[in-house]
This record gives C-alpha cells, sequence and structure tokens, in this order.
C-alpha cells in the first residue's frame, strides 16, 4: 500500500529559551521555524519523501516540539546526524535556533522525538 501524504510529516524543533530567556517576540521565533521548514524544503526538494507531503498542499503535516536551550537542540542535532536523519539546523546570529526534519513517515522518526514536548 502506498504510503499517504497524511501518513508524512515535518517535524520542527525549536528553542522555548528564545522566549522565556531571551526575550525574542513571539513572531520572531515563529519566523525562526518558517526558516528551517522553508530550508529543510529546499534542501530536500528532490527527495521522495518530499514528494509525496507535497503532494497534497492542504494535508501537510507539521508538529513542533520544544527543547529549553542551545545545549539541549545541539544533542538532538548530533542525535539525527547519527541515526542519519535528514535535517537542517537553523542558525540565527550564529547560534542555533531551529531543526526541520525532511518530511518522514512519522513511523520512521517517532522514536528519534519521543520525550520532547509541543512547544
Amino acid at each position: 500500500m502506498a504510503a499517504s501524504p497524511t501518513s508524512y510529516v515535518m517535524y520542527l524543533i525549536l528553542r522555548r529559551d528564545l522566549t522565556t530567556k531571551l526575550n525574542w517576540p513571539v513572531g520572531a521565533v515563529c519566523t525562526q521555524a518558517a526558516h528551517a521548514a522553508s530550508a529543510a524544503m529546499w534542501i530536500f526538494r528532490n527527495d521522495p519523501n518530499t514528494e509525496v507531503y507535497t503532494s497534497n498542499l492542504d494535508s501537510m503535516h507539521k508538529v513542533t516540539l520544544g527543547v529549553d536551550s542551545e545545549e539541549e537542540i545541539k544533542k538532538i542535532a548530533e542525535k539525527l546526524e547519527f541515526k542519519k536523519i535528514d535535517h537542517k539546523v537553523w542558525i540565527e546570529d550564529g547560534f542555533p535556533v531551529c531543526i526541520a526534519l525532511k518530511p518522514y513517515p512519522k513511523e520512521e522518526v517517532k522514536n528519534v522525538v519521543r520525550g520532547l514536548k509541543l512547544f
């Protein structure tokens, strides 16, 4: 059975401390997630997963998860590299603020993001 676009998800992992400790405006934080997602979609635009994910634009599913610090987002990036999960780390002002995974079937990446809470 072929995978449907709705069985694919794009995970975004965003730093909560941008608003809580660094006092970034919510709009600026949302923009960082948009940058990360746009960059990942461009980088992986020819990937079969991305093609399935974008085959019905009205059914694209994203989940935004949060981490509490720069150290945490770096650890997640290392874990993704180790597990060979395609992603883009968005760097703003010289430090990582968001990670966007390329679209994946949820079952393929659920163990990698397990334990992370919604943003």
